[in-house]
C-alpha cells in the first residue's frame, strides 16, 4: 500500500492547517532549511550599451557597433551563412526590433574593413535617429536574439 504524504498548505485557514505550518516551523527551527530561496536574479540583456557619439548621429547614417563586443555577444550566436554576409563587402540586411516603439527596421550589418569595426548603417539615421530624437551622451542597448535572429535595441537613458 502506498503511503500519502500531506503538505500543510500555505493558504489553508482551518486549524489543522495552522497547527501543521507550526509543527513544519518547530521543524525548521531545529536547523533544517526547508524553504527555497532564489533571491534577487539580476538579468539585464543589453549586453551592448552605448553612449551616442556625433559620429553615430551624423551624416555618414550608421552606428558603430563595438568590436569587442559584437565578437562576444553576437557573431558566437549566428548562424555560419549570415555571419559570412556580414563581414562580406555588402553586408547582411538585418531586422532591427525597437523593443520601445514595437517597431521593426531592416538596417544592414556589416563589418567595416577600414575602420576595423562593426555598422548599422542604411536607414539607421532615418529610422532610429530622427524618428526617436536620438541625440549625443543618449545611452543605447542592444542585443542579439539568436532565436529570431534579429537585433533588439532600446534607448536605456537619455543625454542628461
Amino acid at each position: 500500500m502506498a503511503e500519502t504524504l500531506v503538505f500543510p498548505s500555505l493558504f489553508s485557514s482551518t486549524r489543522e492547517g495552522r497547527n501543521q505550518r507550526s509543527a513544519l516551523n518547530q521543524t525548521d527551527n531545529r536547523g533544517l532549511n526547508l524553504g527555497l530561496s532564489l533571491g534577487s536574479i539580476d538579468y539585464n540583456p543589453w549586453v551592448i550599451k552605448k553612449k551616442l557619439t556625433a559620429s553615430d548621429l551624423g551624416d555618414l547614417c550608421r552606428l558603430l557597433v563595438p568590436k569587442s563586443s559584437t565578437q562576444k555577444h553576437i557573431l558566437p550566436f549566428m548562424n555560419k551563412s549570415l555571419n559570412e554576409r556580414v563581414h562580406s563587402s555588402n553586408g547582411q540586411t538585418v531586422t532591427v526590433y525597437d523593443s520601445d516603439m514595437n517597431t521593426k527596421h531592416e538596417l544592414v550589418f556589416k563589418y567595416w574593413q577600414s575602420a576595423k569595426c562593426y555598422v548599422l548603417q542604411a536607414s539607421w539615421k532615418k529610422e532610429f535617429v530622427n524618428v526617436r530624437g536620438l541625440k549625443e551622451g543618449d545611452l543605447i542597448g542592444l542585443y542579439w536574439d539568436a532565436r529570431s535572429s534579429i537585433f533588439v535595441f532600446s534607448l536605456l537613458k537619455r543625454a542628461d
